[in-house]
């Protein structure tokens, strides 16, 4: 669903957004629950066939991932197309492990045994804590993201995908701590990052920069909040995922998850079947989309195309003209 903000005054052209529309997100929630619809299928083709942004990092990826998420956090609908079990808020700690993160039975190459601890304290540490969202929306600027703002966006049942180059975070939730009060006193921040370049590999990193007060969703002086920061290393050659908790400290005195997320495994990543695992490779591939421009089914032409842009990626093709270099491996 796109809005139109502008069209030019020769008609020739139009700008066009993506909106909060929560009725419209409640009736693809029914489509997508009660329907044929296979959605990972479904966003594959519009980004393999359509002439939209897809993304810089990977990020729709991982905005599928949190909805299909969402989705089986909150169960099916009724006819009317509201949660059979009556209600859209739902478990902080019942959607990140369980149906976000899958919930591990015993022992996993995947998973060490101290991450295993840390996610297995998620019920206590958040006993009562809710969050509600059935869709995305972009802001336009970096100041867009103050924890005012969230959780009046959180009122619409809607998450926020950040501004283009924010520092640190890609996408944040905010969550409730006890009940479903919207006020600051009872707010928590859950971050998102999100990495489609292989260079980010098994070592969780970045996690410091993602401070709520450098940030600006934080003020000097507000009192410090849970925080659940995830970093997702969607191109990583191994699949894992680490958790570190953090417990209050005088100088931050709330809890902190640390989560480093790698690849995109259904032993790691619940809304991923195994049977569609080279669906969910193809996305990634998709979420390239600077190297569609390069796209032939020619060798040939795609060299030539690669020699037009001198130095702009590790492809021999870029240096085929001026230099010698040899194709970095896949």
């Amino acid at each position: 669903m796109r809005v139109c903000l502008k069209i030019d005054a020769a008609f020739e052209t139009m700008t066009t957004t993506s909106s909060s529309e929560p009725i419209l997100s409640e009736a693809a929630y029914f489509v997508m629950q009660r329907g044929s619809l296979n959605a990972p299928k479904a966003l594959k083709s519009v980004m393999e066939g359509f002439s939209i942004s897809k993304g810089d990092r990977g990020e729709f990826l991982v905005l599928l991932l949190l909805i299909l998420a969402r989705d089986a956090t909150v169960g099916p609908p009724d006819e009317l197309g509201r949660p059979v079990r009556g209600k859209r808020w739902f478990g902080l700690a019942d959607f990140l492990y369980g149906q976000f993160f899958q919930k591990q039975k015993g022992s996993s190459r995947l998973v060490d045994a101290k991450s295993l601890r840390a996610l297995r304290m998620l019920p206590k540490d958040f006993p009562n804590a809710h969050l509600h969202f059935s869709h995305f929306v972009k802001v336009h600027e970096y100041r867009a993201i103050d924890i005012d703002s969230l959780l009046l966006l959180q009122g619409r049942g809607a998450a926020v995908l950040c501004a283009n180059n924010q520092t640190a975070i890609d996408c944040i939730n905010v969550f409730l701590k006890d009940g479903t009060k919207l006020v600051r006193e009872n707010a928590g921040l859950a971050f998102c990052q999100v990495k489609n370049d292989p260079k980010f590999s098994m070592k969780p990193k970045t996690f410091a920069a993602m401070d709520p007060y450098e940030l600006g969703v934080l003020e000097d002086g507000d009192p410090a909040v849970p925080l659940i920061k995830i970093v997702f290393a969607l191109a990583a050659k191994t699949a894992s995922l680490n958790v570190v908790r953090r417990a209050p400290t005088n100088d931050y005195p709330a809890v902190v998850y640390e989560i480093w997320c790698a690849g995109l495994s259904p032993d790691i990543l619940e809304p991923i079947i195994a049977q569609e695992t080279g669906i969910w490779d193809s996305l990634l591939q998709a979420s390239y989309g600077w190297k569609e421009l390069y796209k032939t089914t020619s060798k040939v032409a795609v060299t030539l195309r690669q020699s037009a842009t001198p130095g702009a990626a590790r492809e021999a093709g870029h240096y085929c003209r001026w230099a010698r270099r040899p194709s970095p491996p896949s």
